[in-house]
């Protein structure tokens, strides 16, 4: 095909009219309205969907502005909030203060790896971040929400913002004045050697070793064979292994580590030189040493030897360093891993373990358990066995809270899970600190299921819901006692919520099945409203309370009939969940199903789940039913076939509608209900 000059022309030119016109600057208002837009519009896994937004921040290579950063931010939050059945929106200033105390870096929650640990720290589900980037004309801002579960990027956006005067005043203006010079550093004078004229200056030290570094790396270019092998080995051990030229033996270990060599000589070489070192805390030889001899995952006695004394004159926090490459990576015995534990304990406890300050007991236990973070068992016997002897301030009980929990989550064995769930519960009912009530809350949401069958999944293998009964169970009254703490009004719903859902009490706010009696019982409909609001969450339905609902079906109202009717749907709705089998209660359900208000939805509910004791009032109601009913007979049938194989005595009954009925709707539901009753 032949293509015409004029239209190749035309295309090009309408191609890049169009990239111009995507880039194309709009307005402030324009940007947020149409990133707000693309948030709400965007598929969630569940609904509404817990997002935290963060500050926006300048790139690196932007004029720093927080001002607009933050004028930003709160502009789509104020366009995004007001849609609770999409999102629900993360408290700023609780968000804020996890990330001052876990130190993030704001830039680095545009990747997905910051997001996941986000998720860790704080009940959300999706994190949405951003960056701007001042140029001449304009403003462009980059934005991505990213699910904290899966670390995927559900929302991406990119805009250009018009620069205005408005906008300008947003910005700091940067110092355009020229630095004076550093007094202190004097006046600095180049000086140019010339080939032809003056004398070449001698070379360093640190000169000639990189060039016996650069001159002995081709030797490890060819290690084919064990001669080869040998023969740098023996080249190498003429070098001192100090922080001058021994920089070579870098190389080496290098190479062999990669290729899985391990010569005898080079490693006795290491082995003494290790022991040569004194003060390993600030001499990146030695924990380079140790990697290497435990490259291979197993840490043999002389290994041990000099690798524990090495480490025991460590002070900060490399020691988790050395502990995962000594004890959390090796294959040895775990009678053997569990003796060298207790001996770093037994050295911690004497005040012998680093320098230049011995470290306190609950230090090394923090560093411990972070270098076993790799290895399960080891870690729960840790766990178990040191931190019963720890002296643990409110930080540290925090730490052991996330340690447990941690623990729990990796656990594979259900019943091992549940063990540890004990441990869990025992924990929060000996300490408290500030930050416990957060932290059993979060931890209990990690067990909330989701949309997404795939995460549920998931989530029933780490979290499963018998262990979170263990813990509500054992845990009441911390969980009682908690649960108004916090500051945040739609976090205390939500744990206000929870309490009901596991039928904790909350004095003055949850009432006990007792208290719940007096007041349905009496005539303050107002208060009946609410507990029957939280009567419907229980996730345990309230049996002890099925003939005070049924009672309030048959109450009437004279002051306030709107109220009253709420409080009788939701009535209908618990002894649902109560699956009552009570003739009265059956009754009142059928005969609201005509009203077709939120009283019938409840009734189609409750009927489904009390499901066979229901079938005999839903038939008999059926067969009063004539040939001018065909919406009540529509309903009636329905739910007989939702309940199924247990309708099979409405089958009759069904059939002789589907006979004399004239409408096809309800033709289509008598067919559907007698394949579902007779499958």
């Amino acid at each position: 095909m032949v293509w015409n000059t004029k239209v190749l022309l035309t295309i090009g030119l309408t191609v890049i009219t169009l990239q111009l016109y995507a880039q194309k600057p709009k307005s402030y208002p324009a940007v947020t309205q149409e990133l707000a837009a693309k948030i709400l519009a965007a598929p969630a896994p569940k609904a509404p969907q817990s997002l935290a937004v963060v500050p926006f921040t300048a790139t690196a290579s932007s004029q720093q502005s927080k001002a607009f950063g933050e004028y930003l931010t709160e502009t789509i939050i104020g366009s995004i909030s007001g849609q609770p059945d999409r999102l629900k929106l993360f408290e700023r200033t609780r968000m804020d203060a996890i990330l001052k105390e876990y130190e993030f870096i704001l830039t680095d929650l545009m990747k997905p790896a910051a997001a996941l640990q986000i998720g860790q720290l704080a009940p959300i589900d999706a994190i949405l971040s951003g960056t701007y980037t001042k140029l001449k004309s304009y403003i462009e801002v980059s934005a991505r929400v990213i699910d904290v579960t899966s670390g995927e990027i559900t929302v991406s956006y990119v805009g250009r913002i018009k620069m205005n005067k408005n906008m300008a005043t947003l910005f700091a203006q940067p110092d355009a004045s020229v630095q004076p010079a550093d007094k202190s550093k004097g006046n600095t004078v180049q000086i140019t050697f010339n080939g032809n004229t003056g004398n070449t200056p001698s070379k360093t030290q640190a000169e000639i070793c990189k060039e016996k570094a650069e001159a002995f790396r081709p030797h490890l270019n060819d290690l084919s064979t064990s001669e080869k092998i040998s023969a740098v080995v023996n080249e190498a051990v003429k070098t001192p292994f100090d922080k001058v030229c021994g920089k070579l033996h870098y190389d080496v270990m290098f190479a062999f580590m990669r290729f899985k060599l391990d010569p005898g000589l080079y490693k006795s070489f290491l082995l003494g030189t290790l022991d040569t070192i004194a003060y390993p805390y600030g001499d990146d030889r030695a924990y380079e040493i140790v990697r290497y001899l435990t490259n291979d995952n197993h840490t043999d006695a002389r290994e041990w030897q000099a690798g524990f004394a090495a480490m025991s004159r460590v002070g900060n926090y490399y020691l988790s360093n050395y502990i995962t490459q000594l004890i959390g990576k090796a294959d040895a015995p775990e009678a053997e891993q569990k003796n060298r534990i207790a001996q770093y304990f037994d050295l911690a406890a004497q005040n012998k373990l680093g320098l230049p300050r011995p470290v306190p007991f609950e230090f090394a236990y923090v560093e411990m358990m972070e270098g076993l973070s790799k290895n399960q068992p080891l870690r729960q016997h840790v766990f178990e066995t040191y931190s019963p002897r720890l002296s643990p301030d409110d930080k540290l009980k925090a730490t052991l809270f996330s340690e447990l929990s941690s623990m729990y989550k990796e656990e594979p064995d259900p019943q091992r899970k549940t063990e540890l769930i004990g441990w869990l519960a025992a924990f929060v009912n000996a300490n408290e600190y500030p930050k416990a009530h957060e932290q059993l809350y979060d931890f209990a949401w990690h067990f909330k299921m989701t949309y997404s069958e795939a995460t549920n999944a998931v989530i029933r293998k780490e979290y499963p819901e018998a262990d979170l009964r263990v813990l509500t169970q054992r845990c009441r009254d911390k969980f009682s006692g908690y649960a108004l703490l916090t500051p945040y009004p739609s976090q205390r719903d939500d744990r206000i919520n929870f309490c009901v859902k596991y039928n904790i009490a909350i004095p003055g706010v949850i009432p006990t099945l007792e208290e719940a009696d007096v007041i349905l019982k009496g005539n303050n409909i107002t208060e009946q409203l609410r507990v029957m609001k939280l009567l419907v969450l229980m996730d345990t339905p309230p049996v002890k309370l099925e003939n005070t609902l049924i009672a309030l079906l048959s109450k009437k109202s004279l002051e306030d009939r709107t109220a009253l009717s709420q409080v009788q749907t939701l009535a209908i709705s618990v002894l649902g969940n109560c699956k009552t089998g009570n003739a009265k209660a059956i009754e009142f359900m059928i005969s609201v199903l005509p009203h077709y208000g939120n009283d019938t939805e409840a009734a189609k509910e409750a009927l489904v789940k009390i499901g066979k004791p229901a079938v005999k009032a839903l038939t008999a109601r059926l067969d009063k039913t004539t040939d001018q009913e065909g919406g009540l007979q529509y309903q009636l049938i329905t739910l007989l076939g939702k309940i199924g194989k247990d309708a099979a005595i409405a089958e009759k009954s069904i059939q002789r509608v589907l006979t004399i009925t004239r409408n096809n709707d309800v033709r289509y539901a008598a067919e559907a209900a007698l394949q579902a009753i007779g499958n």
